[in-house]
This record gives structure tokens, C-alpha cells and sequence, in this order.
């Protein structure tokens, strides 16, 4: 799960920017989740940005992680109740997302719960590349996290396409996949 040399220079690059990595507050679906499944008391925030959301629901009762690769690199734990990703899978170089999955899918214990932005990003890489690497719709996220033995599917869906415009005549059909998967005992 190693970024590329250059793709790191690309990240701190895009992180140095003001509007990148800054989701801020715990999601309102992550919160509605959490008030119904109290039998978490760790979470892995993979991809946290620059103000690491989740860090407000530390607390004697539950640890949280906040891991990113240019603004807390720290090593990943080896287990955690819940992984928790928001707009990161699709920023991961396309060669290294198996094992990314792998690996997030090996520290979750309990569950998972990614939202996915299927849409170009309106940020960009200096060699020419979306800043969002892979822009895949929504089925295609579905049947490669579907792939992934041992987790069900407990809730999912899609938002958008909401059409967004931003500067330089820039306009954007914003898609999300939303997915929340539990871990299942082996058959």
C-alpha cells in the first residue's frame, strides 16, 4: 500500500492547497451509523485530510486513528471496529487499490464504510491527471468491493448526479457511492 515517489509529491502538493483535505465534522451518515451499532469503540479514519474529523469522537470509550499519508502518516493499526473513508478510494494510484482494499478490509474487524466520489475531481495533477485517479460509476465500485470475501453489504447507495460549477468554467455531474459492509463469518 505505498503511494509512488512521485504521486507523493503530488499529494503534498494538492494537500498544500487551502480547499484540499479539508473535510471537517463527523458525517451525518457515519453519526447515524454509529448511534446504531454501539459495539464500536475503534474506528480507522483512512485518508482523515489535514483536520482529522473524527479525532472529536475520542474518548475513554472510543479510540480513533486518523491516518493520512502527507498529514498523519502513522502506521496503520492492526485492527479496528470500523474503517471509515471519505473521498480517498478514488485518489489511490489504480495499481495499488487491491491492496489498499485488502489491507483496510484486514484491520476492519467489524465493519466498513466508504463514500466514493465517481466523478472527476475539478483539481489536477501537474503531469495532467484528474486528481480523482480512478473515476469508475458507482456498479463498477460495487462489484470490486463485492469481490472482497468475508464482508456483506448492508447498506449502499448513490447520490447525484448533482451538477456543480465552479470556477474557469469548470462544471462537474457529482456522483458518491456510499457503501456500509459488515464482516461475515466464513463459510
Amino acid at each position: 500500500m505505498q503511494n509512488s515517489p512521485e504521486y507523493m509529491i503530488e499529494l503534498e502538493r494538492l494537500h498544500g492547497r487551502k480547499s484540499f483535505g479539508t473535510g471537517t465534522g463527523v458525517a451525518k451518515i457515519l453519526k447515524k451509523f454509529l448511534d446504531k451499532n454501539s459495539d464500536i469503540s475503534s474506528i480507522l479514519d483512512f485518508g482523515c485530510g489535514k483536520d482529522k474529523p473524527l479525532e472529536q469522537l475520542q474518548s475513554d470509550t472510543m479510540q480513533i486513528y486518523s491516518y493520512d499519508p502527507i498529514t498523519s502518516p502513522i502506521e496503520l493499526p492492526e485492527a479496528v471496529d470500523l474503517v471509515y473513508s471519505r473521498d480517498v478510494l478514488e485518489h489511490i494510484e489504480p495499481e495499488n487499490l487491491d491492496e489498499t482494499l485488502a489491507t483496510l478490509f484486514k484491520i476492519g474487524q467489524k465493519y466498513q464504510h466508504h463514500l466514493i466520489a465517481c466523478h472527476p475531481a475539478k483539481k489536477g495533477l501537474k503531469d495532467g491527471r484528474n486528481a480523482h485517479l480512478i473515476i469508475e460509476k458507482p456498479d463498477w465500485w460495487r462489484e470490486k468491493i463485492k469481490s472482497i470475501p468475508g464482508w456483506r453489504i448492508v447498506e449502499e447507495w448513490t447520490t447525484g448526479p448533482k451538477t456543480k460549477h465552479f470556477k474557469n468554467n469548470v462544471t462537474i455531474d457529482i456522483i458518491k457511492y456510499i457503501v456500509i459492509l459488515e464482516r461475515v463469518e466464513n463459510d
